[in-house]
């Protein structure tokens, strides 16, 4: 049976936000990140998600966020995918 939604949730990581005139502004966001999941697979692994985050740490923009999201929908060979990040600013 397929599964809608798998994931992560409530995740606080430190991020860097690019913004407007150039600047970094540093700031912990919260991350939910989920994948959908095919009847043929038992599960996910869940520190790939993890993982994802480490890697793109150093600067989250638009353009990051779209490669963020295809990156983990193909580590976790799923067909969608839903990043959420909501962080003070």
């Amino acid at each position: 049976m397929p599964i809608n939604k798998v994931g992560i949730k409530d995740i606080r990581h430190p991020v860097r936000v690019r913004d407007r005139s150039g600047g970094d502004q540093h700031t912990i966001a919260n991350f939910n990140m989920y994948v959908n999941l095919p009847h043929n697979f038992k599960g996910t692994h869940m520190s790939r998600f993890v993982e994802i985050l480490n890697e793109h740490e150093r600067e989250i923009s638009v353009q990051s966020f779209k490669h963020m999201l295809k990156e983990m929908t193909a580590r976790l060979e799923a067909e969608s995918g839903h990043i959420e990040m909501s962080f003070p600013y």
